[in-house]
């Protein structure tokens, strides 16, 4: 199955990997774009800086995830507490789909269950059968049909549990990691994130840069053929995907609504919208690479499928093409050379709003 509305960062923008989008190149696009103002773009760079806090919140969630389960038998369900629950629901004395189970772990607080069914189990103790009252909230996003509607939940507390959170000591790390003490340990945390957060500077930079170029440039049109060619291959796909939640309890219109759809002509107009989006960048990226003289070669296009292929595990290349798509690999490494040729030609300022300010007080001095 081909990898449907899959995305990658045109240096930081989002160049949808559509399928099915053929190797159409500056000639065929001429038609529809005219390039506006490329180079000299201006964009600001914001200064990644890692704190404490950001640390101890990685080292939280390590922690979170060495957590350990130990039983409670001499109390009550208090709030945090993990309790293990049978329970059925029922409106109207009627039981429904979707509303039973049976060992069933609960976390007292998560919010997990719609409202007054978590903090209904509080106070009551292992063995017993507690019945709760409720009602479905409205809007209902899980299943709209219920909203509003009253609901009975019979409830049977099996157990109760507490999470174990150990410490963060040097034996904790020594034996989950690949540091040896807590000090080593959080200086990687540091690293990683700094690494991370410069990562992400730059993508957005590169983001607002060719943002800005798109902008810049014209579209009059579309190849009418492809664009119906990607709305139907991603409508087909989106129909699929939600015929394969039917298992678990959701019809269609359930998807479509979770999806921000009310029915399918909202579907096809968003999809057709996505693509178009998508067609604009890509058909600005090959402008751009024309003119430039900029290309990508065959042999470029082979170790990018080869490393793939290594990277997923997977024996053929008509694999990773079936998956990805004929293009992907092309436009990938094409945004990647467009976006390093835009970013040598753009200028870093401090200010946008400073430039423009400034652009406008020497247009206005120059009249």
């Amino acid at each position: 199955m081909k990898k449907r509305m899959g995305a990658f960062l045109l240096a930081g923008a989002m160049l949808l990997s559509m399928t099915g989008c053929g190797n159409n190149k500056a000639d065929d696009y001429s038609k529809y774009v005219e390039l506006g103002e490329y180079k000299g773009i201006e964009y600001t760079k914001t200064e990644v800086e890692i704190t404490d806090d950001d640390v101890q919140a990685e080292i939280d969630t390590f922690l979170a995830g060495l957590a350990t389960k130990e039983e409670v038998t001499d109390r009550a369900v208090k709030d945090g507490d993990i309790v293990n629950i049978d329970f059925v629901g029922s409106m109207d004395g009627v039981e429904f789909e979707g509303g039973y189970a049976e060992g069933h772990d609960l976390t007292i607080g998560s919010n997990s269950f719609i409202d007054g069914f978590e903090d209904g189990l509080i106070g009551h103790e292992i063995g017993e059968k507690v019945t709760l009252d409720l009602v479905f909230p409205d809007p209902y996003e899980n299943d709209p049909e219920k909203a509003g509607k009253d609901v009975t939940f019979d409830v049977t507390i099996n157990s109760i549990s507490v999470s174990v959170t150990p410490e963060l000591t040097d034996a904790v790390v020594k034996e989950n990691t690949d540091y040896d003490t807590v000090k080593a340990y959080e200086d990687s945390i540091r690293e990683e994130l700094q690494t991370t957060g410069e990562a992400n500077a730059e993508a957005k930079v590169q983001s607002d840069i060719f943002n800005q170029v798109v902008k810049n440039s014209k579209v009059n049109g579309f190849d009418e053929e492809e664009v119906k060619k990607l709305v139907d291959e991603e409508f087909e796909g989106f129909k699929k995907q939600a015929e394969s939640y039917e298992s678990y309890g959701y019809t269609y219109e359930m998807v479509l609504q979770a999806n921000g759809y009310e029915n399918e002509k909202q579907l096809k107009e968003g999809i057709t919208e996505y693509v178009k989006n998508y067609l604009t960048q890509k058909m600005v990226l090959y402008m751009i690479a024309d003119k430039e003289g900029i290309t990508v070669t065959s042999e470029e296009t082979d170790a990018l499928v080869k490393e793939y292929m290594t990277n997923y595990g997977v024996q053929t290349e008509e694999e990773v093409y079936d998956y990805f798509g004929d293009d992907y690999f092309e436009l990938s490494l094409m945004s990647e050379k467009v976006m390093a040729f835009l970013k040598e030609n753009a200028v870093l300022v401090d200010s946008l709003d400073e430039t423009t300010e400034a652009a406008a007080e020497a247009t206005t001095e120059a009249e």
